[in-house]
């Protein structure tokens, strides 16, 4: 598989983006909810859910629609893999996704929620992502009858996003701190500022390749604004840490960091099966490589790696081989 065919699964927004060593990616997500209608974990029938999905299409006539239950599962699970859907969203029996071009702002339409509006960018700019979903939100309060209280804020489905509706996350490959067994500490430390770290796909993930999503836990009595400051800041130190850490594998662990680093090298270059679990710590130790100025290879995409190995884009009808087999001889393809 070579880049383009690799680029074929991104979203244009995540494309052929020079990578940097810690910051993958970047999401506002604003939550907002109907007057009109119960929420959608307690919808009557699939006709009330369909009523608000075209609601929502009428408020938005220039985002492209795909509804889910027109769609096979293998389809469904691209667009968690992408990141533009939520595992949620698929369980939901009339549920759609509203995108604009580039897929870089999308809405989710009757998760937990009627409307989850999400802008999505590969660098630490939660400020200007939320101007971009503001604009959406704002075409959304014209058209809609939006719940909203004086005094608590946007009327949300889950308690801890009444408020301001938002959440701000920010994806970053922290290899470095999983290796020394950094990561729990700095959970429970910034739990008490409000934060939360997550698997790559959110809440009640699994971590892959030492990815994590770290975001605000609470949006009742906070700005937008503070909000954000205050993750960019937690990030911030975060990424600091990260990279003292890594500074310290490569001076007082040189020899393990670098026999890490190419024995998962040599794995993805000759292996012949290769599990998701597997690839994705493989990838990550070659992506510690390159940072650290061990390894050079022009072609390697880290962020873009891990989501073209994920399942849903490997499964081929006409390929009678495992799963297993196609991921690692991409792998191999991508590495050589």
């Amino acid at each position: 598989m070579n880049n383009s065919e690799i680029n074929a699964y991104m979203s244009e927004w995540m494309r052929n983006v020079a990578e940097v060593p810690v910051v993958m990616s970047s999401r506002i997500r604003l939550a907002r909810n109907l007057n009109n209608h119960v929420h959608p974990l307690m919808f009557p029938s699939e006709e009330a859910g369909f009523r608000v999905i075209n609601e929502v299409q009428d408020a938005l006539p220039e985002m492209s629609i795909q509804r889910l239950d027109m769609m096979d599962q293998q389809s469904k699970y691209k667009l968690v893999a992408k990141h533009l859907i939520s595992p949620e969203l698929i369980k939901q029996p009339a549920s759609a996704l509203l995108a604009n071009e580039d897929e870089s702002l999308s809405v989710m339409v009757n998760e937990e929620d009627h409307i989850r509006i999400q802008a999505m960018g590969n660098d630490l700019s939660l400020h200007s992502l939320y101007e971009k979903a503001s604009e959406i939100d704002d075409k959304l309060d014209k058209a809609l009858d939006i719940s909203f209280d004086e005094n608590l804020g946007y009327l949300t489905t889950c308690p801890t996003n009444i408020g301001t509706g938002m959440r701000a996350s920010v994806m970053v490959h922290l290899p470095g701190l999983s290796i020394m067994n950094r990561m729990n500490r700095i959970a429970q430390t910034i739990s008490r500022f409000g934060f939360t770290i997550r698997g790559i796909y959110g809440e009640g993930s699994q971590v892959y390749g030492h990815i994590y999503q770290i975001s605000n836990q609470l949006t009742l009595g906070n700005t937008e604004d503070h909000i954000i400051e205050s993750l960019n800041e937690v990030v911030q130190q975060i990424i600091n840490e990260e990279l003292q850490i890594r500074d310290q594998l490569n001076e007082h662990n040189h020899s393990e960091t670098l026999d890490r680093v190419y024995r998962s090298l040599g794995i993805l270059k000759y292996s012949r099966l290769m599990n998701m679990e597997e690839a994705s710590l493989r990838l990550s130790d070659v992506k510690l490589g390159i940072d650290l100025g061990y390894l050079e290879l022009e072609h390697f995409k880290f962020n873009e790696m891990m989501i073209a190995m994920q399942t849903p884009f490997l499964l081929d009808d006409e390929d009678d081989r495992s799963v297993n087999e196609i991921r690692a001889q991409i792998l191999r393809e991508h590495i050589n």
